[in-house]
């Protein structure tokens, strides 16, 4: 039977191996080794390294670690390199690793720790900003919220009139009003300032402040034009107004509307939905007052009808077994005419007691005008 030799341990290797006896001599190198140092065997490890340290290398052996220290440089090698031990059975093995690359992938390790370390920082202090930027966003809201319910009555009502007005969990600057003319007719506002905030708030008292002194114009054109010549030097960056004015006859049988910015206005007979009415025109802060006097204004017979106005905060009404708002104003004009057959004197009130019921999150302002003062 042929005997084959045992191969060569430290030649399985293909990176700089050496081994060393117990007392740490050179027993064997392999190739790749020898051609970095040369032939080394029968040298001591101290002859080797100038930082061996024999108290650190046998309490770390000893508890089963790998000891490491630097190996001497040959000739004029640039490439620093530390001998890395470890106890193998009545031996030890060491491997050459390359120092200069060890301290590299220290250096980024250290580097990147601290950039870790810098970016926490920079977290830290943008996110104690963002939470003063909230705090104050969150007192700017409140205060707007005071502003609006100073200003803004949550209920306009008389024999002809049912407005709701109902600020919910995000102030939008929702608002409506109501003016009587010296002969008996009546001119209605209600809108939605775009943008939210105390400036938002300012502009809703300022649009306000406008329409009182505006609604007894001779049309609905001309109280427009001058509330926006009121306004047009007032309005912040990016901030309008939505508004419908209606203005009711003294027999309240007849209304004009001129919708501006808002969602469609639906008018209900007895049988069901009679006619949407459109915006005829922008949002007032978008262009100049003179645009508006030539606008349509709508006219309609009030005669056994409601007229309902609304914000677009109705559109976002969520009902029972729906998860989302209406997709359009005749889904809506349907819902209020349901409303209509189940609570036919004060449909409104089923419809702010949903609102409500379903933690809405934008304001709703919606408002029923008619010709029956059955409805008192």
């Amino acid at each position: 039977m042929s005997s084959k030799s045992e191969p060569n341990f430290i030649d399985l290797f293909e990176i700089p191996t050496v081994r060393l006896d117990s007392t740490l001599n050179v027993v064997e190198a392999n190739g790749w080794f020898n051609a970095l140092f040369g032939d080394l065997a029968g040298k001591a490890v101290a002859e080797m390294s100038a930082d061996f340290n024999e108290r650190k290398f046998i309490r770390k052996t000893s508890s089963g670690q790998p000891y490491s220290c630097g190996l001497l440089s040959v000739g004029d090698r640039q490439v620093q390199y530390s001998l890395r031990l470890k106890p193998f059975a009545d031996h030890f093995i060491g491997v050459a690793v390359d120092a200069s690359a060890s301290a590299k992938a220290e250096a980024m390790l250290a580097s990147y720790s601290e950039m870790i370390e810098k970016q926490n920082r920079e977290i830290k202090a943008k996110t104690a900003q963002v939470n003063i930027w909230r705090d104050r966003i969150q007192q700017e809201l409140q205060q707007a919220a005071t502003v609006q319910d100073l200003l803004v009555p949550k209920h306009v009502a008389n024999r002809f009139l049912d407005s709701r007005c109902e600020p919910l969990q995000e102030l939008s600057g929702d608002f409506h009003e109501v003016g009587f003319h010296a002969d008996g007719q009546m001119t209605f506002i209600s809108g939605d300032v775009a943008g939210k905030g105390i400036y938002a708030a300012i502009m809703l008292a300022q649009t306000l402040t406008a329409f009182r002194a505006s609604f007894d114009r001779g049309t609905l054109t001309d109280v427009a034009v001058n509330m926006v010549a009121m306004l047009e030097d007032r309005f912040p960056d990016g901030l309008f107004v939505a508004l419908t004015l209606i203005r009711q006859s003294a027999d309240r049988q007849t209304v004009n509307i001129l919708n501006l910015g808002n969602p469609d206005g639906v008018l209900i007979d007895g049988d069901g939905p009679v006619a949407l009415i459109p915006s005829a025109g922008p949002a007032i802060g978008i262009l100049p007052a003179d645009i508006y006097q030539d606008l349509p204004v709508s006219k309609y017979n009030l005669t056994d009808k409601r007229l309902y106005v609304f914000t677009d905060g109705v559109l976002d009404i969520q009902r029972d077994g729906y998860q989302t708002g209406f997709a359009n104003c005749e889904e809506v004009s349907q819902f209020l005419y349901a409303l209509e057959q189940t609570n036919p004197r004060s449909p409104l009130d089923d419809l702010i007691a949903i609102v409500r019921a379903n933690e809405q999150i934008d304001d709703v302002t919606i408002a029923c005008l008619h010709a029956d003062p059955r409805h008192e």
